[in-house]
């Protein structure tokens, strides 16, 4: 008989084949017809609404993030806490900066401001979650 591998020879399973996007022009343009109407209805909007809009996105999405960081398993959890610090980060006067650097470099109104932070704040947060999970799977190699 042989001797089960150790932690660090297992391998998990690829259960779901990686597939490439894949997408035409057709829908590229069409994907960027919707951001630009959605752009012109954004830029008539009052600023109070959209900053309802915006708020209560952040709260549904914070608590997506805390579920999954307590509920979370491997990569789901180093994804959403990850996230999880860039969004709540957003509060402190360092991530206010960060904003404020986007603002006055791109000079945007104020009614596409809201829209613009919750882009921002979006990539950011899925950014390091990414990162989380590359940083979890390195020091699930290196045993440390």
């Amino acid at each position: 008989m042989s001797t089960p591998p150790t932690p660090r020879e297992a391998r998990p399973a690829k259960l779901v084949p990686r597939i490439p996007v894949r997408f035409s022009l057709r829908t590229l343009l069409s994907a960027l017809t919707v951001f630009a109407f959605w752009c012109a209805f954004v830029a008539i909007l009052p600023v109070a609404f959209s900053q309802l809009v915006v708020g209560a996105f952040w709260f549904v999405a914070t608590g997506w993030l805390v579920t999954g960081i307590i509920f979370g398993r491997g990569d789901q959890r180093a994804f959403c806490l990850g996230a999880g610090l860039v969004a709540s980060s957003m509060w402190t006067g360092l991530g206010g900066q960060y904003m404020q650097g986007f603002h006055s470099i791109l000079g945007v109104p104020e009614s596409l401001g809201v829209w613009l932070d919750l882009v921002v704040i979006a990539a950011t947060a899925v950014a390091n979650g990414w990162c989380c999970i590359w940083a979890r799977r390195y020091f699930d190699r290196s045993g440390g």
